[in-house]
């Protein structure tokens, strides 16, 4: 039998007269002489159970009312059996079962006891969901009615509880966790940043002026970029004066100065043969033919680059625009056909898989942060903070100048971003770590409400029924706070949900305990 963490035993003494025959959220408001109910809360690793039962009289079935919880998600169970024994001292058993719930979450596995004496409850619990077996703890077993009334005489309403029904728990967000010992560390509070690392991003700018064309298929923003991957290409306009015309003329003239050139070559080398000239007259004819060949060649390849643009087939010279490292995409400023200058940028591809965290840290603290090997940091979205440690990344230094208007030092550490979580520009709010980690009663920070100032947390004190305590508090690590008041090792504080037990304390609304759902 797996054993419960905690078990709360109660019996409920208020009654609720006036309440007549009315239901509210499955709860039965019988009559105002009933005997008051006992409540039954079982904490077990993976389950909770919260049962409410009519005190047991010999020969009187006793109605039981077994809220059943799946956690962590707190979520009522909706489907499965459970069974329910009576054991006696002397070994005799009842045993009743329910095969399913009347309302979801809620099994009733009414029993009649045979006859007086202290007692022991077990109940199991099978189902899809759940399976999970419960020590429920002592009972007794009376004669009569007013051998029942007697023994619970004495008991009272515990003054201060603040009623969240069941029904209310699986209804919205709610969660609790169990008080208990945690590692912190002390830390420097500051505000931050994600940024790209240093030399882990590029922007791609136009290699020249030109027309840009993207590659097609055309790359979405996030898309992954392999190092040395073409983005892009930029075809360089055609000189001034580029109409078909006038490069035509400007082939034909150059032709011209060819067959010229020639010509001087050939008259230059009859002349020297003749000994009729000096050789530099041969050296300088032949320079002039090159320069004039090579004007030619030019002139074709404007013609030729002029008649394949034309032609549509958008050929010519142009240059490709490379990813210099393997990334992310992060953004496209340009679109195909666009007219670009030399310089002006097209792409950034940044390398996410590790990112830096810029923590502004007021002066006064940056003595407390140097050499700092840790930190956490939390950033809205998301429940739980992200760590900064050996494993996951490193302090990359301790800024040395002072910002003059905020006073404050940039505090950079590189952090893991395998996951991708983490995007360029997220806001964040740091705790860098300082000494050595301690262990210390502590509670998550969801578990804190500011109640006109005060620090406060909710207790759950059994399945429906809550305590406010104000708190005294220490150190804040890793989403943790340290308690040194308040609330006691073992006790369950609402994470999720306290701000409708807060609405609820101001309310005034009366517990509806007293009476078996």
């Amino acid at each position: 039998m797996h054993l419960p963490s905690v078990i709360t035993v109660t019996l409920v003494a208020a009654l609720c007269a006036g309440c007549g025959g009315d239901k509210h959220e499955g709860h039965d408001h019988a009559a105002a002489e009933e005997l008051p109910a006992v409540a039954v809360t079982v904490w077990a690793e993976r389950t909770e159970l919260f049962m409410e039962y009519q005190p047991l009289i010999v020969g009187r079935e006793s109605r039981f009312a077994a809220h059943v919880t799946a956690m962590p998600s707190f979520a009522a169970v909706t489907s499965g059996s459970v069974t329910l024994t009576l054991a006696y001292a002397d070994g005799e058993r009842i045993t009743r079962t329910a095969d399913a719930p009347t309302n979801p979450g809620i099994f009733r596995p009414n029993i009649t006891p045979t006859k007086a004496g202290p007692c022991t409850m077990t109940m199991s619990v099978a189902g899809p969901q759940v399976t999970e077996a419960f020590a429920v703890g002592p009972c007794a077993a009376y004669a009569d009615e007013a051998a029942a009334r007697a023994a619970m005489a004495d008991e009272a309403e515990v003054p201060g509880r603040i009623a969240y029904l069941k029904e209310q728990q699986w209804k919205t967000e709610f969660a609790t966790v169990v008080v208990a010992e945690r590692e912190l560390q002390d830390g420097v509070r500051a505000t931050g940043e994600i940024r790209a690392a240093a030399g882990r991003d590029a922007r791609l700018g136009a290699p020249a002026a030109g027309r840009v064309t993207l590659i097609e298929p055309t790359p979405l923003l996030g898309t992954a970029i392999a190092r040395g991957q073409v983005l892009a290409r930029v075809a360089p306009p055609i000189a001034a004066g580029g109409d078909r015309a006038t490069v035509v003329a400007d082939v034909r003239a150059g032709q011209a100065e060819v067959e010229a050139a020639r010509a001087a070559v050939a008259r230059a080398e009859r002349l020297i043969a003749d000994q009729a000239a000096p050789t530099r007259t041969l050296d300088e004819a032949r320079t002039r033919l090159e320069i004039a060949e090579a004007r030619l060649a030019g002139g074709r390849g404007r013609l030729a680059e002029l008649d394949r643009s034309a032609g549509g087939g958008g050929g010519g010279r142009s240059f490709q625009v490379r990813a210099p490292i393997a990334g992310t995409l992060v953004a496209i400023e340009v679109a195909t056909g666009e007219s670009v200058e030399e310089g002006q940028s097209l792409l950034t591809v940044v390398d996410l898989d590790r990112v830096w965290l810029v923590a502004s840290v007021f002066e006064p603290d940056v003595p407390k942060v140097e050499g700092a090997r840790g930190a956490w940091f939390t950033i809205d979205g998301y429940d739980e903070p992200f760590v900064v440690d050996d494993r996951t990344g490193r302090l990359i230094t301790v800024g040395r100048v002072i910002d003059p208007r905020t006073r404050t030092v940039p505090v950079i550490f590189e952090v893991d971003n395998a996951a991708g979580r983490l995007r360029i520009g997220n806001f964040t709010r740091v705790l860098i770590a300082t000494g050595p980690p301690r262990r210390a009663l502590a509670i998550p920070e969801s578990a804190i409400v500011d109640d006109a100032g005060a620090a406060v947390a909710y207790v759950m004190v059994e399945g429906e029924a809550f305590e406010r305590r104000p708190l005294r508090l220490g150190v804040r690590s890793n989403g943790w706070v340290e308690v040194i008041g308040g609330v006691a090792a073992g006790e369950h504080v609402v994470t999720r949900g306290a701000y409708e037990i807060k609405l609820m304390s101001a309310s005034g609304a009366v517990p509806a305990h007293g009476h078996v759902h």
